[in-house]
């Protein structure tokens, strides 16, 4: 069995809250294949709950007696 975590001193992790590095990540090129991907999707959600209200709508109505 494995020993527990070991102990992490206060002010080692009163340093890490502070921290910011100065160096930023390079920027990610947006492919055309991707932005279609999220389009894709978007419109699949959106069909989808456009179904499913459609689909439900009669089951809200009362019945006529």
């Amino acid at each position: 069995m494995a020993p527990g975590p070991e102990p992490v001193p206060f002010a080692f992790v009163a340093e890490a809250e502070r921290y910011q590095s100065n160096v930023t990540p390079p920027e990610r090129p947006v492919s055309v294949r991707a932005v279609c991907a999220g389009v894709l999707i978007t419109a699949l959600l959106v069909a989808g709950l456009a179904a499913a209200v459609l689909v439900g709508t009669p089951a809200l109505t009362a019945p006529a007696s």
